[in-house]
């Protein structure tokens, strides 16, 4: 299974780029921030640069982003994309707490059901678990740190899955990567691997076997890759 992250091609985050990997059969990743009239909207950075001014998505209306925008397509509110593709697989990385509240209540009302939430912080995986027993959660690795706390977070929130860096082979070494992606699913764990500066490419082949889906820079490469691997079995 290969998500794309932040959509397929230029721009990321757009209606466009989503439509194009929802086309060829991607799932779709977007970080989800909240504006000041409460809009849940599809944009990797908290902050909108225009013109060397900075100006944060959360104090801005959705009306105000839009406007702020270099093209309207570039902001894409999260209902439109529920409303769109009701049948898609997303992967929510929500960054905003204060979006947790009306992430639940979009996924309900449009009745996503391929839907993971993730984020990187215990806190708002406490608060969406106190909001949808049901809900696939995921914590994303980002510090070392996290690690030991991976069974209770586990038995807690009842995690759905783990999201884990290929960066991570270079911190802790390949054979020990390995390790702890078993020790993952061991658990009982998804394992989602994302790459943040490393080429995927090189470590897909050598992972392939112990990650259950890839949140993908490069969807179509990965894609091939993984249908070449499968036809050298």
């Amino acid at each position: 299974m290969i998500i794309a992250h932040r959509g397929l091609g230029e721009p990321e985050n757009s209606m466009l780029s989503f439509k194009r990997a929802v086309k060829r059969g991607f799932g779709i990743e977007f970080d989800v921030w909240r504006t000041a009239d409460g809009e849940l909207v599809a944009m990797h950075d908290p902050e909108i640069s225009i013109n060397g001014e900075r100006y944060s998505v959360k104090e801005l209306t959705f009306g105000e982003l839009k406007a702020l925008a270099v093209s309207r397509e570039h902001i894409v509110k999260i209902e439109e994309l529920f409303r769109k593709f009701p049948d898609a697989l997303f992967n929510a990385d929500i960054k905003d707490a204060e979006a947790v509240e009306e992430l639940g209540e979009l996924i309900r009302n449009y009745e996503i059901e391929k839907v993971i939430v993730s984020t990187t912080e215990i806190e708002m995986l406490k608060a969406l678990r106190a909001r949808d027993k049901k809900l696939k959660l995921a914590f994303s690795i980002v510090r070392r740190s996290d690690v030991p706390k991976v069974p209770l977070l586990k038995r807690r929130f009842r995690i759905f899955a783990l999201h884990v860096p290929i960066d991570g082979i270079f911190y802790v070494g390949f054979a020990n990567f390995r390790f702890l992606l078993k020790w993952i699913r061991g658990m009982g764990m998804k394992v989602g691997l994302w790459s943040y500066e490393v080429d995927e490419l090189k470590y897909v082949p050598l992972l392939a076997d112990l990650g259950d889906y890839f949140i993908s820079n490069r969807p179509l490469d990965v894609k091939n890759l993984l249908t070449r691997l499968k036809g050298d079995f």
